[in-house]
C-alpha cells in the first residue's frame, strides 16, 4: 500500500512538471524556420491532397523521411484542427512518454526513488526540454528508439516473449519515424552489450522469423506503396539521404568530430558535469551497462557521419539520465569528494550570471546590432529575463560554495530549482519567442491581401513555415534547396522560376507578393527600382509589393 502511494505521488510530481515544460504555452507562439514549417505543413498537405503515401511540401513531392510522424500530427490536426498546437502536442506527448516509460522501467529493475530521480533529470536537461516544445524528428525517434532498447533489455533479463515482440515492433516504428538508421543503432548496440557479456549465444533467441514478420509487417506496406507509385523514391531515400548523408558532405552539415561535445554539455546541462563520472563508476554495473554502450555507439555514429544537426544526439539523453538518476540515489547522502563538479557547477552558474551585465553594455549591444536589427529590440525586452538569470545563477553558485552543500542529494535539489525556475520564466516570456525566426507576421500580411495578389513569391531562399501560415502554393524563384529532387517533376515545373523569369514577372502588371531575406533587396533594386515597395519586415525577411 507504501509502495502504490510513493508511485501516485511520484507519478503525480512527474506530470505536473511534465505540464510546465513540455505542453504550457505550446500553442502560443509561431512556427519556427525551417523544421517547424517543414514538418507542421506536410501533414497539412497530406490531409489537402487525400494522400497519405507520398509526403508532399508546398505540393513538391518530398522523399526525405518517412511518414510515421506526418501521420501522427495529421492525426491530430483532423482531432483539434490545424494550428501550432496541434502540430506541437504530437512532439511534446512524445517527450511524456519517454519520462514515463523510463519511470515504469527503471522502477521495475531498480526502485521507485531512482526512476523518480532519472525522470526528474530527463525533463529538467535544457536540451530535452528545448526539444519537447520546438518540433524536428528527433524527439518522436528517440521516443521508438529508447523502448526498443528497454524491451530488448527486459526480454534479455526476463525471458518473456511478449516484450521480444514487442520490441521488434517497437523498432519497426522508429524506422517508420526516421529511417533504417534506427535497425543500424539498436544493432550495434545489442552486439556489443551481448559480447561484454560473453553471451553472443542470446542471439539464438530471438525468434527471428518471427521478428521479421513483425518487423515487415509494419513497414513494407509503406516501402511498398510509395516505391510503386514513385520510382526515384528507392535510391532518392536509401542511398542520397541515408547511406550519402552519412557518408559525404553533400548535404552542407559538417562538423568537426568534437561537434557533439558541446552539444551534449549544453543539451544536458547542468546534469552533463556529472556524466563523466557516471560513465565511470557505473561501467561495471551490468543493469546500466546497456545504457553506456548505447551513449557510446549514438555518440560515436553521429560524430563520424559527415552531416550533423544537434538534436542527432537526443536519443543517448533518456539513457544518461537513468545513468546520472541513479549515481545520484546511490551517493545520495554522501559528500562529493573530489570537487571538480563542484567547481565547475559554480564556475558555470558565476559565468550566467553576467548575463545581465552584457544585455546593459553598450559594445556588446552595438555587436549585436551588426548581425542583427531584431536582435537589439529582442535583447531589449530579454533585459528582465537576463536579470532573472543572473540572479538565479548568483545564488545557486553561492549554495555550491557552502560546505553543507556539497552532498548529493544538496546539489540534486540546487539544479533542479534552477532548471525550473529557468523554464518558468521562459514561459512568461513566451511572446518574445513568438517574435523569433517566422514568417508568422509578413504572412498574416499576405493573408490580408489574398485577393489581390495573383503570384506568392518567395526569392532567393525557401521559408518553410510560408506555405503553412498562407495556405497557398509558394513559387521559389532562384532557389531550389531540399525540393530539388521533387522540382524535377512535370507537375511542379510552375512553382519554381529562375531569376529572369522572376525579374520579367516582378516588372510586369501581375501583382506579385515577394518574400525574401532584407539583404537581397539592395542587389533586386539595381533591376526594380521603381517597383519595389516594401510592405514589412521581420527577422531578416521582408515582404515586398510591386504595386
Amino acid at each position: 500500500m507504501k509502495k502504490i502511494s510513493i508511485n501516485i505521488i511520484y507519478l503525480s510530481v512527474i506530470l505536473i512538471l511534465s505540464y510546465l515544460f513540455f505542453f504550457h504555452n505550446i500553442g502560443n507562439y509561431s512556427l519556427k524556420e525551417p523544421d517547424e514549417g517543414r514538418y507542421a505543413e506536410i501533414p497539412r498537405e497530406m490531409i489537402e491532397l487525400h494522400d497519405y503515401a507520398v509526403p508532399h511540401l508546398n505540393y513538391v513531392r518530398y522523399f526525405e523521411k518517412p511518414p510515421l510522424f506526418y501521420w501522427i500530427v495529421a492525426f491530430s490536426y483532423k482531432a483539434f484542427g490545424i494550428s501550432e498546437w496541434s502540430f506541437r502536442f504530437p512532439n511534446a506527448l512524445s517527450a511524456l512518454l519517454c519520462v514515463i516509460i523510463l519511470y515504469l522501467f527503471v522502477r521495475r529493475w531498480f526502485n521507485e526513488e531512482v526512476a523518480f530521480i532519472s525522470s526528474i533529470v530527463l525533463m529538467s536537461s535544457f536540451g530535452f526540454f528545448s526539444m519537447a516544445r520546438i518540433v524536428t524528428l528527433d524527439m518522436f525517434f528517440t521516443l521508438w528508439l529508447f523502448l526498443s532498447l528497454l524491451l530488448f533489455y527486459g526480454y534479455y533479463r526476463e525471458k518473456i516473449p511478449f516484450l521480444l515482440y514487442s520490441f521488434y515492433a517497437s523498432l519497426a516504428l522508429a524506422t517508420l519515424a526516421k529511417g533504417p538508421v534506427a535497425v543500424l543503432l539498436v544493432g550495434i548496440t545489442i552486439l556489443i552489450f551481448l559480447f561484454t557479456e560473453k553471451k553472443i549465444s542470446f542471439l539464438k533467441e530471438f525468434k527471428w522469423i518471427t521478428g521479421i514478420l513483425i518487423y515487415g509487417v509494419i513497414t513494407i506496406p509503406w516501402l511498398l506503396a510509395i516505391s510503386l507509385k514513385e520510382k526515384d523514391f528507392f535510391y532518392f531515400f536509401f542511398i542520397d539521404q541515408h547511406l550519402l548523408r552519412f557518408l559525404t558532405s553533400k548535404h552542407k552539415r559538417t562538423g568537426s568530430m568534437f561537434y557533439f561535445f558541446p552539444v551534449l554539455f549544453g543539451g544536458m546541462f547542468p546534469w552533463s558535469i556529472f556524466i563523466p563520472r557516471g560513465i565511470v563508476s557505473l561501467w561495471r554495473k551490468n543493469e546500466l551497462r546497456l545504457l553506456i554502450i548505447w551513449t557510446l555507439v549514438v555518440f560515436a555514429f553521429f560524430s563520424i557521419s559527415k552531416s550533423k544537426l544537434p538534436p542527432y544526439i537526443l536519443p543517448v539523453f533518456p539513457p544518461l539520465s537513468i545513468i546520472i538518476g541513479y549515481m545520484f540515489h546511490k551517493k545520495w547522502e554522501e559528500v562529493i569528494e573530489r570537487k571538480r563538479e563542484v567547481i565547475i557547477s559554480t564556475f558555470i552558474f558565476f559565468i550566467l550570471s553576467t548575463s545581465a551585465f552584457l544585455c546593459m553594455s553598450s559594445t556588446f549591444n552595438e555587436w549585436i546590432g551588426n548581425i542583427s536589427k531584431d536582435a537589439i529590440d529582442i535583447l531589449r525586452d530579454l533585459r528582465a529575463f537576463s536579470i532573472y538569470i543572473s540572479l538565479v545563477s548568483i545564488i545557486s553558485g553561492c549554495f555550491l560554495c557552502f560546505k553543507r552543500f556539497d552532498k548529493f542529494s544538496f546539489v540534486f535539489s540546487i539544479f533542479t530549482v534552477f532548471s525550473s525556475l529557468v523554464v518558468f520564466m521562459l514561459m512568461l516570456n513566451v511572446n518574445i519567442i513568438d517574435r523569433l525566426n517566422t514568417t508568422k507576421r509578413l504572412s498574416n500580411v499576405i493573408n490580408y491581401h489574398k485577393g489581390g495578389i495573383d503570384y506568392l513569391i518567395n526569392y532567393g531562399s525557401f521559408e518553410e513555415t510560408l506555405p503553412f501560415y498562407t495556405k497557398k502554393r509558394v513559387i521559389l524563384a532562384s532557389y531550389k534547396g531540399e525540393l530539388e529532387m521533387g522540382s524535377k517533376y512535370e507537375d511542379t515545373k510552375d512553382l519554381f522560376m529562375n531569376e529572369e523569369d522572376f525579374i520579367n514577372l516582378f516588372a510586369s502588371d501581375k501583382k506579385v507578393f515577394c518574400v525574401l531575406k532584407e539583404k537581397k533587396i539592395k542587389r533586386l533594386k539595381e533591376r526594380l527600382s521603381e517597383r519595389i515597395n516594401i510592405v514589412i519586415c521581420q527577422n531578416e525577411r521582408c515582404l515586398i509589393y510591386n504595386h
